[in-house]
């Protein structure tokens, strides 16, 4: 996720001050990836300068950058719940440092803590970006009347509007309140074809980043779980399909697109990096990184070689 950090939150950061007025603390990133103490550093010199506030401010700034594969796997979430477990996996699949761990959760409630190691726990600074990149997802996937406290207390956002902790209040903390979940309409292209093979692919590619089930995909295309296997079986069954398009789409991206391999491999759906690495070269008789470089006209990867993935 540090990849991530860099390359999209730095950017939204600096968008943020730009929007306030107010001096950009944050060079703009020159690549793909970032040391963990240039990221933590940036971030405090902009908490130390003008305080929270923006940082908490930087998630709705997010969507108004260039599409991010690691974003949209987080917006296409069906519910809150489903969010903050794309959250987990994509913080284990980038071996995080720091962790959001939801210590409850219900329907309309989630309390989550940021926590790392007792050597290096999360800076206020790291805290109240990450807390606002998730309440702007909250709202993106169409949870209503969001409100945040750090919990027990106090209220930093509510109807829309964040408010700065108390100085030197504790923030690693949240308690996340909505009254109910409206998700919004999306172009799942259900209608685009006859061919319940083809429905069946457009529908897992449009959210790769999804558990999808044999169950969950006949929902979807409004068969029968029987009808569907049936269906599938010249495509070598649900199992096959899936694998098929995601190995696809990460090929599409290894070489028209800059991102690491860890942000591909979480958008594309993989577990983990192993998982991503031997499904795929199964599949393509390449490593990731082979079939990359073996495509010299793909855009350049900022970071060079070691463009993989890491901490946040």
């Amino acid at each position: 996720m540090e990849d991530f950090a860099s390359a999209v939150l730095v950017s939204a950061v600096r968008h943020v001050l730009a929007e306030d007025g107010l001096a950009p603390v944050v060079p703009p990133p020159s690549g793909a990836l970032m040391p963990l103490e240039t990221k933590r550093r940036l971030l405090t010199d902009v908490a130390d300068a003008y305080g929270l506030l923006p940082l908490l401010r930087v998630g709705r700034a997010v969507a108004r950058l260039p599409p991010h594969p690691l974003i949209s796997a987080l917006r296409a979430a069906d519910n809150p719940l489903d969010l903050f477990g794309r959250w987990s996996r994509l913080e284990r699949f980038a071996h995080s440092r720091h962790r959001v761990v939801v210590r409850h959760a219900d329907a309309t409630c989630v309390i989550a803590e940021h926590v790392g190691a007792p050597a290096s726990p999360p800076h206020p600074a790291e805290d109240a970006l990450i807390l606002g990149v998730l309440i702007a997802l909250l709202e993106d996937i169409g949870a209503q009347e969001v409100t945040v406290t750090l919990d027990p207390d106090p209220v930093v956002f509510a109807d829309g509007v964040f408010t700065a902790p108390p100085p030197g209040h504790h923030i690693a903390r949240w308690r996340f309140a909505w009254s109910s979940h409206v998700p919004p309409v999306r172009n799942t292209g259900r209608r685009t074809s006859d061919d319940l093979t083809a429905r069946a692919r457009v529908l897992l590619t449009t959210d790769l980043a999804r558990r999808w089930t044999v169950s969950d995909l006949a929902a979807e295309v409004t068969v029968s779980v029987r009808t569907l296997q049936r269906q599938l079986r010249t495509a070598g069954g649900f199992t096959a399909l899936l694998g098929a398009v995601r190995a696809d789409r990460a090929a599409d991206l290894l070489t028209t697109s800059a991102h690491s391999l860890g942000v591909i491999g979480f958008a594309c759906g993989y577990a983990d990096q192993p998982h991503f690495t031997r499904d795929f070269k199964r599949r393509t008789a390449m490593t990731p990184a082979a079939y990359r470089s073996a495509f010299p006209d793909a855009p350049p990867r900022p970071g060079g070689p070691h463009d993989q993935q890491r901490r946040p």
